[in-house]
């Protein structure tokens, strides 16, 4: 009983410090009700706080339950994701450069928005964000499930697993609701300092403490499961295999709606190239830390004796330190659950109010504090629906988020493409997606292949088609002047209009207050 106290007594502070920082600060609050201040933060972010809304993006809190147990059972296989991760993010150094300028300059909120600047096509806007929202909610689902886990899992059953999901629900949905990204944004930055502090240092403890350093641990288990230190895992996967994840992965990860969110909050491309670089880094160290403790796990018992509840990490961290670090790495899993869907519903929110109800409407007819209250609504009743379906008995979540990557990826020719190529056009981007969704997922149903994936046999065909009708069509006559856009962008002059409209609004907001 003193060990449950212990661990949801940690729980209910953690909950309490989340909730005084997205209420009780400044930083948290709304200062305008804007769609834009919803949405994006005023695009005004400080670059550590972008950090970690930015890293919410790998690091989840199905990576502590399914994968860790995945780790547990299999060994090296999902060791594929610290590396997607960390290409993922160094991909991102490049291109995020662009998605800033034009969102800074075009005033786009979300992902679709980018694609209707680009290719000027309603039909494909509309379709691009319907399927961005398909394909991202089995996320938001299988986090919440995580987390309702986890909370079963660190209070030995007190609290069961859908009372857990639906507690966490009602606490992220409330700040949400709140003030959008701004709450979004200070209590990332809050969650990503613990998160960062019990994983990178304490797992680093865990390892001398219960198999006396990182050498012993892989003699350990080269003993105990010699299997595990092979990717193919005994014959079970191949290198093809291990290729195709790392590949969709890595692409998947600027192929998220919510991606684009996090890049337009930063405050200039500065800071999202800085942004970018730790990420990568921070990423790399985080994963290699959890992914060898996983490997290790294999040697005891009664981690694998968890592997079916997805609860591996659970034992390890009460095994190794009791009923305190286990209530801080349920904090860690909470928060990474927390951090990645608290983005992913405010991003779809504002789809739908942008993307699926704003088209419909003559321009200027919906004023911003208008679109605001569609978003909010939008946003409770799809995190409602998310949720319900959440309290269902699920699979292996691993398992749906590897066909989730191979849908994802599709979109990767459409963003790129139209990024860096000025024949891309609106044919071309949607009959290519099309057709790569189709054989990705139908490849992934039907084959059950463990070598090139449904996502890499569909990437490929979307390819050849956006490629075909780049030449077949002619290049739309918009493009060249975004790409200007681009190439003459400069940083100091775009730094000393923001100083000066900021100086503008100071000082009218103390003429204001002197009246």
């Amino acid at each position: 009983m003193s060990d449950t106290f212990i661990s949801v007594g940690l729980l209910i502070l953690y909950f309490i410090v989340i909730l005084v920082a997205a209420f009780g600060t400044k930083t948290g609050k709304m200062q305008e009700k804007s769609i834009e201040e919803f949405a994006v933060g005023n695009r005004g972010l400080g670059w550590v706080t972008v950090l970690f809304v930015m890293m919410g993006i790998s690091i989840t809190a199905s990576t502590f339950t399914s994968w860790f147990s995945w780790g547990t059972e299999e060994g090296l296989i999902p060791q594929y994701y610290f590396v997607l991760s960390t290409l993922g993010f160094l991909f991102s150094y490049v291109y995020a450069r662009k998605i800033w300028i034009w969102g800074r300059k075009f005033n786009l909120l979300t992902q679709p928005d980018f694609i209707q600047l680009r290719y000027e096509c309603r039909p494909l806007t509309l379709f691009f964000a319907a399927c961005s929202i398909l394909i991202e909610a089995p996320w938001v689902i299988m986090e919440f499930a995580s987390m309702g886990m986890v909370i079963q899992a660190v209070t030995h059953d007190a609290v069961g697993a859908k009372i857990g999901t639906v507690i966490v629900g009602i606490v992220v949905v409330s700040y949400i609701l709140y003030s959008g990204m701004k709450s979004v944004a200070v209590t990332e930055l809050v969650q990503g300092v613990i998160s960062s502090a019990v994983i990178a240092i304490g797992f680093i403890f865990v390892v001398y403490r219960l198999w006396g350093g990182f050498g012993p641990l892989y003699q350990q288990v080269m003993e105990a499961a010699p299997d595990n230190l092979l990717i193919s895992h005994g014959g079970d996967y191949t290198y093809e295999h291990w290729c195709s994840l790392i590949i969709t992965g890595t692409l998947g990860i600027m192929a998220w709606a919510s991606f684009f969110s996090r890049i337009y909050t930063s405050k200039s491309v500065t800071d999202v190239k800085r942004v970018s670089a730790w990420s990568a880094v921070i990423c790399f160290i985080f994963s290699v830390m959890l992914y060898t403790v996983a490997l290790g796990s294999t040697t005891i018992q009664s981690a694998v004796d968890a592997i079916g509840s997805q609860t591996s990490l659970f034992v390890v961290a009460d095994l190794a330190f009791g009923p305190v670090f286990l209530g801080f790495c349920g904090i860690v899993v909470v928060a990474a659950g927390m951090s990645m869907v608290s983005v992913i519903m405010n991003s779809h929110g504002v789809i739908i109010s942008e993307n699926f109800i704003k088209p419909f409407y003559k321009k200027g007819e919906l004023s911003s504090e208008t679109r605001l209250k569609i978003a909010r609504w939008s946003l409770l009743i799809y995190s409602v629906i998310g949720i319900g379906i959440s309290l269902a008995d699920l699979p292996a979540l691993y398992n749906i988020a590897i066909i989730v990557n191979e849908g994802i990826c599709q979109v990767v020719p459409v963003l790129v493409f139209g990024m860096y190529w000025k024949r891309s056009n609106k044919y071309g981007a949607l009959a290519g997606f099309v057709a790569g969704l189709v054989v990705a997922i139908s490849y992934a149903a039907l084959s059950g292949s463990v070598t090139w994936n449904g996502g890499m046999v569909g990437l490929a065909v979307n390819i050849v088609i956006h490629v075909a009708c780049g030449f077949i069509f002619p290049k739309d006559p918009h493009v060249d002047e975004l790409f200007e856009v681009v190439k003459n962008y400069n940083a100091k002059e775009e730094a000393l209009a923001a100083a000066l409209k900021a100086k503008n609004k100071e000082a009218a907001a103390a003429k204001e207050s002197m009246e």
